[in-house]
């Protein structure tokens, strides 16, 4: 199987990447002042974005972010590093506010399937702020999975289940606890190659 599969390159990206045959597809694992760390189907490397890329790019939102699909053209021999081309488009993305740049959206990070909320049932469970998460999650087109930890230290569970389940009709809620192993087995049907 290719890296790339397994990194969640589904369908719809290569066929979007196939649009530009003389570039290499590859997926953003981290940024670091400028530079991307990308996985490729020839291993990982440093990429950095082109001049072109830079110029035309019309705003933050616009540049590479982690977890992001890019095209990207590969150095020759050990020279340099590869150089992204081409954004593709995302199927999810967190953003946020840009710190110091007013009207500009950064995003955060892109092409998430699942997201976890975890929270702790004991006096730091806050129903309010789990709408808070949820509400990000959905913006972003992820799909939220809702982790309660400490079930043990919780006095009233079918309370705040009740109260979840008013709140987030339709999530999943994984309830866990220390002094029960078993409660983390269902996380694993979530933990699947080729989601993210």
């Amino acid at each position: 199987m290719d890296i790339l599969t397994e990194y969640g390159a589904d369908e719809h990206f290569c066929a979007e990447a196939a649009v530009y045959p003389d570039w290499h597809l590859a997926r953003v694992a981290s940024q670091h002042k400028g530079l991307y760390k990308v996985v490729t189907n020839r291993g990982d490397m440093l990429a950095e974005i082109s001049g072109k890329f830079r110029h035309d790019a019309s705003g933050l939102s616009h540049y590479p972010a982690v977890g992001d699909f890019v095209m990207l053209s590969l150095p020759v021999g050990n020279a340099g590093h590869a150089v992204i081309r081409h954004v593709l488009q995302r199927k999810s993305a967190f953003a946020r506010n840009a710190v110091g740049l007013e009207g500009q959206t950064q995003i955060v990070a892109a092409n998430i399937d699942i997201v976890f909320i975890c929270m702790s049932l004991n006096r730091d469970y806050n129903a309010s702020r789990l709408e808070r998460y949820l509400s990000v999650a959905w913006e972003s087109r992820a799909l939220p999975v809702l982790i309660l930890t400490k079930a043990d230290l919780c006095a009233d569970l079918a309370k705040i289940l009740d109260e979840i389940s008013a709140i987030a009709p339709g999530v999943d809620v994984i309830v866990t606890s220390i002094n029960d192993q078993s409660s983390y087995g269902s996380l694993r049907s979530y933990l699947k190659p080729g989601l993210t």
